[in-house]
């Protein structure tokens, strides 16, 4: 699929947004396409975030954009798993409880900052539990097989080379892969960084998201209805907690009328701060129109329901991409599982993942699209799945209840009851 149908338009700087007529009667918005194809286009034209380097505790819960390799032994030195005496096993091969060897104590090593002189043949250093073994020294012989002498000692059983040892680098060994590039960097991450002596990884930031709703019959939470015409704008505070859940830095533009002159100011001040721009409504107003002024967008109809004419384009000096969802919270919600938020992932280098997908009852019949997937707002229980609303209800009071969506096939005239469907799960089912 060609991403961008609209192209910017050149005119005299001497013309004013709100003088310019625009003929877009010759331009026909490309055929209906399916949601993977319409997703994967859309995915194809968003490149990832440049990963920057961070202190280890400032990235928790990104991903490593690296191999983290480690560069030294861990534990760095080999240490007693007994309290004992450090010998060399040679030395007490024959030695027994009916004819123990005899030798000389040179040293008692309790510390792990001490590991004395090397030890020399025929003698033996005394130590603690995780005291490092002198240089030479291969094996521990533990107290209970010695007499416990403090400048000779009796030592009634041998030892095998390596017995009652912890060897420098058992636990990772230097050049051992310790955290792959991808890995999301939880607290046991964090500390194991530290622990090789890493101050700094290379991660991605937070992608930042810049969310506004188009409604001129929209009014901001807290401020008076004017008519009751009039209703208020939920679709903001949805989307912007749905990306801040989903790991963005979320910057919410509010509610604009849909004027070409307010849409294109309202973009104009926030495209500093957007790493993403995400719209909600508008688009049988004047969002293409503002878009395509402002760089490029496609405006495509999509085999999707609720929501199924969805936008993409780039905006401004940096190209900044823009994803419109159509209003009202029922299809913004849906356009913002199955576009939105894998546009967030791919900008976070996250891997690309279809959501949870399970099969479960229907507890009352379910009617499809022939030309769409159906995606409805559900809940889940013990007993199966159902929709959250009614068909067609645009409610955020719907999409509060829902926990997973339901999914229709094309072609799916009727699902009767008790029938297994396809279920997208977003949250883990209620108690």
């Amino acid at each position: 699929m060609a991403l961008f149908g609209r192209k910017k338009r050149s005119r005299p700087d001497s013309e004013q947004l709100d003088d310019v007529i625009v003929d877009d009667t010759h331009e026909q918005e490309p055929e209906p396409i399916g949601v993977d194809e319409y997703r994967d286009a859309l995915l194809d034209s968003i490149e990832p975030q440049q990963p920057i380097g961070l202190g280890v505790l400032e990235a928790f819960g990104r991903r490593l954009c690296e191999n983290i390799v480690a560069d030294i032994d861990l534990p760095t030195f080999t240490s007693a798993l007994v309290e004992g005496y450090a010998v060399h096993s040679a030395d007490v091969a024959s030695a027994t409880l009916d004819e123990p060897v005899r030798l000389p104590v040179l040293d008692t090593l309790d510390s792990p900052v001490y590991r004395g002189a090397p030890l020399l043949d025929s003698t033996t250093v005394r130590v603690a539990v995780g005291a490092p073994l002198p240089e030479g020294a291969d094996a521990v012989v533990p107290l209970e097989l010695t007499d416990g002498g403090e400048t000779e000692v009796e030592v009634r059983a041998a030892v095998a080379k390596g017995q009652n040892l912890r060897p420098a680098g058992s636990d990772v060994a230097d050049g051992t892969l310790l955290l792959a590039q991808g890995r999301l960097l939880d607290a046991g991450a964090i500390g194991l960084l530290a622990e090789v002596g890493h101050d700094k990884v290379l991660v991605r930031q937070p992608p930042r998201v810049v969310v506004l709703t188009v409604g001129s019959d929209l009014v901001p939470p807290g401020l008076p209805l004017a008519s009751r015409a009039h209703r208020y704008d939920a679709t903001t505070s949805m989307i912007s907690a749905a990306a801040r859940a989903d790991g963005a830095r979320v910057f919410p533009a509010g509610t604009y009328a849909d004027d070409p002159r307010v849409i294109a100011e309202a973009l104009a001040d926030q495209l500093i701060r957007a790493d993403l721009v995400v719209i909600v409504g508008g688009l049988d107003g004047a969002v293409p129109e503002v878009l395509a002024d402002l760089g490029e967008v496609t405006v495509q109809r999509v085999r999707i329901n609720p929501g199924g004419r969805q936008a993409f384009g780039r905006i401004g000096d940096d190209r900044t991409p823009v994803i419109v969802v159509p209003g009202g919270a029922s299809s913004a919600f849906v356009g913002y599982q199955a576009f939105v938020r894998p546009a967030l992932r791919k900008l976070q280098g996250e891997p690309d993942e279809r959501p949870a997908s399970r099969k479960l009852p229907a507890r009352v019949a379910l009617h499809g699209h022939e030309g769409a997937t159906e995606l409805i707002p559900a809940i889940v229980s013990a007993r199966g799945v159902e929709p959250a609303g009614v068909p067609g209800s645009e409610l955020a009071y719907d999409v509060a209840r829902a926990d997973a969506l339901i999914v229709l096939p094309p072609g799916t005239y009727l699902v009767p009851a008790n029938a297994d469907v396809e279920v997208w799960v977003l949250t883990p089912p209620a108690a």
